[in-house]
Protein backbone atom coordinates (compact mmCIF):
# COMPACT_ATOMS: atom_id res chain seq x y z
CA UNK A 1 0.00 0.00 0.00
CA UNK A 2 3.09 2.49 0.90
CA UNK A 3 3.86 1.92 -2.56
CA UNK A 4 0.80 3.31 -4.06
CA UNK A 5 0.94 6.23 -2.07
CA UNK A 6 4.64 7.11 -3.03
CA UNK A 7 3.35 6.36 -6.75
CA UNK A 8 0.35 8.86 -6.16
CA UNK A 9 2.75 11.05 -4.42
CA UNK A 10 5.48 11.56 -7.25
CA UNK A 11 1.85 11.56 -9.95
CA UNK A 12 0.30 14.64 -8.19
CA UNK A 13 4.47 16.11 -7.95
CA UNK A 14 4.93 15.69 -11.57
CA UNK A 15 1.48 16.77 -12.42
CA UNK A 16 1.95 20.01 -10.56
CA UNK A 17 5.62 20.71 -12.19
CA UNK A 18 4.18 20.38 -15.22
CA UNK A 19 1.07 22.85 -14.60
CA UNK A 20 3.34 25.32 -13.45
CA UNK A 21 6.17 24.98 -16.34
CA UNK A 22 2.65 25.07 -18.72
CA UNK A 23 1.02 28.70 -18.17
CA UNK A 24 -0.13 29.24 -22.21
CA UNK A 25 -3.47 30.40 -22.42
CA UNK A 26 -5.25 28.46 -25.24
CA UNK A 27 -8.57 29.22 -26.92
CA UNK A 28 -11.24 26.42 -27.20
CA UNK A 29 -13.40 26.17 -29.59
CA UNK A 30 -16.39 23.85 -29.28
CA UNK A 31 -19.46 23.81 -31.42
CA UNK A 32 -20.77 27.50 -30.59
CA UNK A 33 -18.65 28.28 -27.79
CA UNK A 34 -15.21 29.41 -27.34
CA UNK A 35 -13.38 30.21 -23.88
CA UNK A 36 -9.92 30.95 -23.33
CA UNK A 37 -8.04 29.25 -20.70
CA UNK A 38 -4.20 27.15 -19.63
CA UNK A 39 -3.28 24.57 -21.33
CA UNK A 40 -2.64 22.56 -18.13
CA UNK A 41 -6.33 23.05 -17.33
CA UNK A 42 -7.38 21.58 -20.57
CA UNK A 43 -5.19 18.99 -19.98
CA UNK A 44 -6.21 18.31 -16.70
CA UNK A 45 -10.10 18.24 -17.60
CA UNK A 46 -9.09 16.13 -20.32
CA UNK A 47 -7.18 13.31 -18.09
CA UNK A 48 -10.12 13.36 -15.61
CA UNK A 49 -12.71 13.02 -18.40
CA UNK A 50 -10.97 9.84 -19.96
CA UNK A 51 -10.39 8.77 -15.99
CA UNK A 52 -14.27 8.85 -15.58
CA UNK A 53 -14.71 6.92 -19.17
CA UNK A 54 -12.62 4.17 -18.56
CA UNK A 55 -14.29 3.79 -14.83
CA UNK A 56 -17.55 3.80 -16.44
CA UNK A 57 -16.15 1.29 -19.34
CA UNK A 58 -14.84 -1.17 -16.75
CA UNK A 59 -17.95 -0.88 -14.07
CA UNK A 60 -20.35 -4.47 -16.12
CA UNK A 61 -17.35 -5.88 -15.69
CA UNK A 62 -16.66 -5.61 -12.22
CA UNK A 63 -20.27 -5.86 -11.62
CA UNK A 64 -20.42 -9.47 -13.05
CA UNK A 65 -17.23 -10.45 -11.12
CA UNK A 66 -19.23 -9.24 -8.06
CA UNK A 67 -22.42 -11.31 -9.09
CA UNK A 68 -19.92 -14.42 -9.71
CA UNK A 69 -18.34 -13.56 -6.34
CA UNK A 70 -21.53 -13.69 -4.29
CA UNK A 71 -22.42 -16.76 -6.53
CA UNK A 72 -19.41 -18.68 -5.32
CA UNK A 73 -19.81 -17.79 -1.82
CA UNK A 74 -23.52 -19.43 -1.82
CA UNK A 75 -22.05 -22.34 -3.58
CA UNK A 76 -19.60 -22.89 -0.47
CA UNK A 77 -21.99 -22.51 2.00
CA UNK A 78 -24.31 -25.05 0.69
CA UNK A 79 -21.24 -27.25 0.48
CA UNK A 80 -20.19 -26.51 4.11
CA UNK A 81 -24.13 -27.34 5.13
CA UNK A 82 -24.42 -30.53 3.28
CA UNK A 83 -20.24 -31.66 4.65
CA UNK A 84 -22.18 -31.10 8.31
CA UNK A 85 -24.88 -33.15 7.91
CA UNK A 86 -22.91 -35.80 6.08
CA UNK A 87 -20.41 -35.83 8.48
CA UNK A 88 -23.16 -35.93 11.35
CA UNK A 89 -24.94 -38.52 9.53
CA UNK A 90 -22.05 -40.47 9.44
CA UNK A 91 -21.12 -39.95 13.44
CA UNK A 92 -25.02 -40.75 14.37
CA UNK A 93 -24.91 -44.60 13.02
CA UNK A 94 -21.59 -45.68 14.46
CA UNK A 95 -22.93 -44.77 18.13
Amino acid sequence: MSNLIIILLLGIIIALIFSFQNQTEVVIYFVYWSFTTKISTVLFITFAIGVLLAFISILPVLFKYKREISKLNRKIKDYEKQFKINKEQEISPGN
